[in-house]
């Protein structure tokens, strides 16, 4: 009676271990999610932006880092699109899980990685291209200095892949001076596209420097040599005043309250003459128009399935 009594004390007790090593834990990433997902949708309402709470096409577009890092139970989630500066710039979250540990075999935990990724369309495809900081050492062993005027330049970041000519070629003293203006030397050009990653560290990454980061990358990439577009025909789309993300929190107004009715005798109104309202015989009508729910992007197809359970999808 004794053992049976101190085998079920055992399986709760690991049990109840589970519970916070394992269960808690995902339960705070998703609700961390629907947080972000949110704050998200508030930001591409606010700003014209397009939304989506979870874009999984996004887990396999990209072949550089931090996506060809090893780690399972992916999930992009929090996809915003809109223009800044002329340029498209798509914003989301990537979420992977790096580590399993298990005690024995009866306890378990899961450590994970969240990135937020800034990805700015540019008008023509370029030579692959990774540049990071020195202190974010390249793990790949082909990772070199590039060959600039700038001394101090060459010493602070490494460029991999690619055509070294090309990363001379790029990095014109506009552009170094961009980069160091606006501290943005870790990012990625594959293709058409330029890949920024940022890792959140305790933190998140909120609505204000998803706009801010995305007006320093489109800086640097406004400071490309012109000819890199020219020389195949294409040239960068003319910048507008963009409108300036509110550094503070924003109040609603208060609702309007309902003024009391009247008790006494109140004189008519004046009566406007009368015009008829429908459409003038023979008049052209217009085409209708399609409609879109405001702040959610088109749905893709073949993403139409709702995310799995605690945000992940299927390994």
């Amino acid at each position: 009676m004794l053992v049976a009594l101190f085998v079920v004390l055992f399986i709760a007790i690991m049990a109840l271990l589970n519970v916070f090593t394992l269960v808690l834990p995902r339960q705070f990433l998703k609700k961390r999610q629907d947080s972000k997902n949110a704050e998200r949708q508030a930001f591409a309402m606010g700003q014209g932006w397009q939304f989506r709470p979870y874009a999984p096409e996004l887990l396999t577009a990209y072949n550089c880092k931090p996506f060809t890092l090893r780690g399972d139970r992916r999930v992009a989630f929090g996809a915003v699109v809109g223009l800044v500066d002329g340029l498209q710039v798509t914003v989301f979250d990537y979420q992977r899980r790096t580590k399993r540990t298990s005690y024995s075999g009866l306890v378990y935990s899961d450590a994970n990685e969240v990135y937020t990724v800034w990805v700015v369309k540019l008008p023509v495809a370029l030579p692959p291209l990774h540049v990071a900081n020195r202190g974010m050492r390249l793990l790949t062993g082909h990772a070199v200095e590039p060959r600039t005027p700038d001394q101090e330049f060459n010493r602070q970041v490494l460029i991999e892949g690619g055509d070294e000519n090309f990363a001379m070629e790029l990095f014109t003293p506009q552009v170094i001076g961009a980069m160091r203006q606006t501290r943005l030397s870790d990012w990625t050009i594959q293709g058409n596209e330029l890949i920024h990653p940022a890792r959140n560290f305790f933190t998140r990454t909120t609505a204000q420097e998803i706009f801010e980061t995305a007006q320093g990358l489109t800086a640097v990439i406004r400071a490309f040599p012109q000819h890199l577009w020219t020389r195949q025909g294409a040239s960068l789309p003319a910048g507008g005043q963009q409108p300036t993300y509110p550094t503070g929190p924003q109040q609603m107004p208060p609702p309007q309250q309902m003024q009391p009715h009247p008790s006494g005798p109140q004189p008519m109104p004046m009566q406007q003459p009368m015009y008829p309202s429908g459409p003038m015989p023979n008049a052209p009508q217009p085409m209708p128009q399609p409609q879109m729910q405001p702040g959610y992007y088109p749905q893709q197809p073949g993403y139409g399935q709702p995310p799995q359970p605690y945000g992940y999808p299927p390994r």
